[in-house]
């Protein structure tokens, strides 16, 4: 059986490590739209649709590397729509219960150990050194960070952040949509939807509506003066850039390693048809971030306003 990684990043080069190690696979192929090659790790890259070409449902598992929940749900869905079927990847020195349940999809990384009569969704990831407890559930596609605890008759709902060394006491509820930061202690419940942060955890704010990983305060203090509408306006056509690529899409800079000049092109062109504005000569050059393009946008929606 082949397996097919959604993303060609980092983690999908760290996921073929552990599926050349394990020996169940009998061979690789990366899925990304916005590979800037057509090899990684002596394995072929495909886009979406040359990938359903060439490999049909029942010669391949597939299983997501792309970190962002919000990105591997979408990337998820994609594939089950379109008929596959997802695999588990489970690293050799990783401890599961013999009664645990480990949903399709799901990658298990180092060290980590999954308890008796756990069970953990589809579509999960759950990072090197995490322990979910006896008896507890982890809802689909939620990624538990590198050292996370969760305890014993824990419920955390789907699509769910759990981030590194953070401890979740046992028999709680961790809600569908909610981020707990890094090092967090959780003692209570958390609701959907809700950021929880420090030890005790406390809540924050909300859980992110697109993305886990939001602009830090230094960039959401340059950006509240743009309306929530061109906010979420600008969100959905930057991301629809890069769907299926393995980085934050907030914080890279186009100077990174892997990023892709005919998405920034591609993105000049939707923002232009989006906001009805334009880039002249040079200009396309200072949007070197998330954060640049947005500010870029709302100076050229207000020198709009005013001028009429």
């Amino acid at each position: 059986m082949i397996l097919a990684l959604y993303g060609a990043g980092a983690m999908g080069r760290e996921f073929k490590q552990i599926a050349d190690e394990s020996g169940k696979w009998s061979g690789v192929v990366f899925i990304d739209d916005h590979a800037g090659a057509e090899e990684l790790a002596g394995c072929p890259v495909c886009r979406f649709q040359g990938f359903r070409a060439k490999y049909a449902p029942e010669e391949v598992r597939f299983v997501v590397a792309i970190g962002e929940p919000k990105f591997r749900l979408e990337a998820f869905e994609r594939m089950t729509r379109a008929g596959y079927t997802g695999g588990v990847l489970v690293h050799s020195s990783a401890v599961i219960s013999p009664d645990a349940e480990v949903g399709e999809g799901t990658a298990v990384c180092h060290g980590v150990y999954i308890g008796s009569l756990a069970k953990v969704g589809r579509n999960c990831y759950l990072s090197r050194n995490a322990s979910v407890g006896h008896d507890s559930a982890v809802g689909d596609h939620t990624r538990l960070g590198v050292n996370a605890f969760v305890g014993g008759h824990t419920v955390i709902g789907e699509n769910a952040f759990i981030g590194a060394g953070a401890l979740l006491r046992d028999r709680i509820r961790v809600g569908s949509a909610s981020i707990v930061a890094m090092g967090a202690a959780v003692f209570d419940d958390v609701p959907d939807r809700a950021t929880v942060i420090g030890n005790p955890a406390r809540i924050s704010g909300e859980g992110a509506q697109n993305a886990v990983y939001a602009p830090g305060k230094a960039q959401e203090a340059k950006q509240d003066t743009a309306p929530a509408s061109v906010q979420e306006r600008y969100w959905e056509v930057f991301t629809g850039c890069f769907e299926g690529v393995d980085f934050n899409p907030v914080t890279f800079s186009y100077h990174d390693t892997g990023w892709d000049s005919v998405a920034h092109l591609m993105l000049i062109s939707r923002l232009e048809e989006a906001f009805h504005i334009s880039f002249k000569g040079r200009e396309a050059m200072r949007l070197k971030s998330y954060g640049t393009g947005l500010r870029m946008v709302q100076d050229k929606l207000e020198q709009a306003d005013g001028g009429r």
